[in-house]
């Protein structure tokens, strides 16, 4: 008996794995209708979809109501988040009409970002758009306050927060604005967002994205969210090891890399604010001749060390904390001691004769570099290790503590000879004692080299992802 014909794929479904049989629903990018005789252990019945649907609208519903409460009480996050959404048709609408009237025609051109630190990523991405397509407006939306509020500047035509990922509030968005193509940031995959962009036919891409195998959303808790990855129009991933993780998901993407190498060497070559050049200036004429050890978004771990480093403080050398957190006690606890001096407390005049100063001013930090020769990095001892390409992008050799798991650009730097990674302050300490060491200068400047060759190594990601994005209009 002959076999028989075996079933075609159904390649007007949105999965990029193209197991879908069944007709689709127009609009609904491979989200309905999943056939279960096509089912891998990756595919789930539509009534869960379904219902996980219904689940997540309840809960982004109780989210909000939560967060009106909290901004009640006087929260001041939540209150920046709910108050910051008010009146955000009136506000798109407005920006609309004023790209018409400076000639920007074009389709409209949606980034989204977290926070602060995705946009580290995204910046690059802006200015590359509004060069490589000028008659196209941009909007720049924001989740959290921490992002919305710090940035006030951009290469976008508007900044706004993103509405609440309620059903009626995306539709709504989505009409209005009419986005051709919306850019999500790493991880931004809002789930009433993306099926009311796919619905309106917007094009969606997800871009400097990471997974890793065994995390969520690649485990067997992270389905709902790689029935959303599936959903996309491209997906651009930092690192061959997320195509790899991916693939086993049957997902496809591209490997494009991490846009933030282009954001810090951008950052070398743009003119200092004049408030942060001034401060800077004070502290390099305090520093002398001396060589400076700086502490970048230090936590009380860094300070730690350097507590057990300053016993026997290296002769000719300096340094600078920089808290992550400037108005913390801790903060208050470090400038107690006698030979350490906030920069915010001599506003004018020199600084007292002084082995270490903390820079507790906003918007040093990424400049401050240039005036080292080592740098420490914090956030080990805490959630996670902050940013380590910025001075690396300054060619100095740089040390973290132990919660560095996960970032892809320490790993390649530990690699290259340019980051130690340290289990506990006591380490950290030695660390600095013997990279302060007269005889270890040609040391510091290979492994500063070092530094500076990975990041070059990795520039261009940026332009790889806005020349894909703009392949598609």
């Amino acid at each position: 008996m002959a076999r028989p014909a075996a079933a075609q794929p159904n390649m007007e479904c949105g999965h990029r794995h193209h197991r879908c049989r069944t007709a689709c629903r127009p609009g609904c990018r491979g989200l309905c209708r999943l056939d279960p005789a096509a089912q891998s252990p990756h595919h789930i019945p539509r009534l869960l979809l379904l219902n996980m649907r219904g689940l997540y609208s309840i809960g982004i519903a109780l989210a909000w109501w939560l967060l009106r409460a909290a901004s009640a009480f006087g929260h001041r996050k939540a209150r920046l988040a709910v108050r910051g959404r008010h009146g955000w048709m009136a506000r798109i609408q407005a920006a609309k009409a004023t790209a018409i009237a400076t000639g920007k025609t074009g389709r409209w051109l949606h980034v989204h970002c977290a926070s602060v630190g995705e946009y580290e990523q995204a910046a690059p991405l802006l200015d590359a758009l509004a060069a490589q397509a000028p008659n196209r407006p941009i909007l720049l939306t924001f989740f959290s306050p921490s992002g919305r509020e710090a940035i006030t500047e951009s290469a976008a035509d508007h900044i706004d927060y993103l509405p609440w990922d309620g059903a009626s509030e995306t539709r709504r968005f989505a009409v209005l604005l009419d986005p051709e193509d919306t850019v999500l940031i790493k991880y931004e995959l809002w789930p009433n967002l993306l099926r009311a962009l796919g619905q309106h036919g917007t094009r969606i891409h997800l871009v400097a994205a990471r997974f890793d195998r065994g995390r969520h959303p690649m485990n067997g808790w992270g389905w709902w969210v790689r029935q959303h990855l599936a959903t996309l129009d491209s997906l651009h991933v930092q690192d061959a090891a997320s195509q790899s993780t991916l693939a086993e998901f049957g997902l496809s993407c591209s490997v494009t890399g991490d846009p933030r190498a282009d954001r810090v060497l951008q950052a070398l070559d743009r003119p200092m604010h004049p408030v942060v050049q001034e401060t800077l200036q004070r502290i390099e004429a305090w520093k002398g001749e001396r060589q400076l050890l700086l502490i970048g978004s230090g936590w009380p771990g860094e300070w730690d060390a350097l507590r057990i480093a300053r016993e026997n403080w290296p002769a000719g050398w300096a340094f600078v904390m920089v808290p992550h957190d400037i108005t913390g006690a801790s903060v208050d606890a470090w400038c107690s001691e006698a030979d350490v001096v906030r920069t915010s407390e001599c506003a004018s005049g020199a600084f007292q004769e002084a082995t270490g100063l903390v820079l507790d001013q906003m918007g040093c930090l990424r400049d401050a570099y240039r005036l080292a020769d080592l740098a420490i990095v914090g956030g080990g001892w805490r959630a996670g290790v902050h940013n380590t390409l910025e001075p690396a992008a300054h060619g100095l050799p740089v040390a973290v503590g132990p919660k560095a798991e996960g970032f892809r650009e320490i790993a390649g730097l530990h690699d290259a000879g340019a980051l130690t990674i340290h289990l506990h302050p006591g380490g950290l300490a030695d660390w600095i004692a013997e990279w302060t060491r007269t005889e270890h200068e040609v040391q510091r400047r290979e492994a500063g080299q070092a530094a500076k060759a990975w990041v070059l190594a990795h520039r261009g990601a940026a332009d790889r992802i806005v020349s894909a994005l703009l392949a598609k209009s």
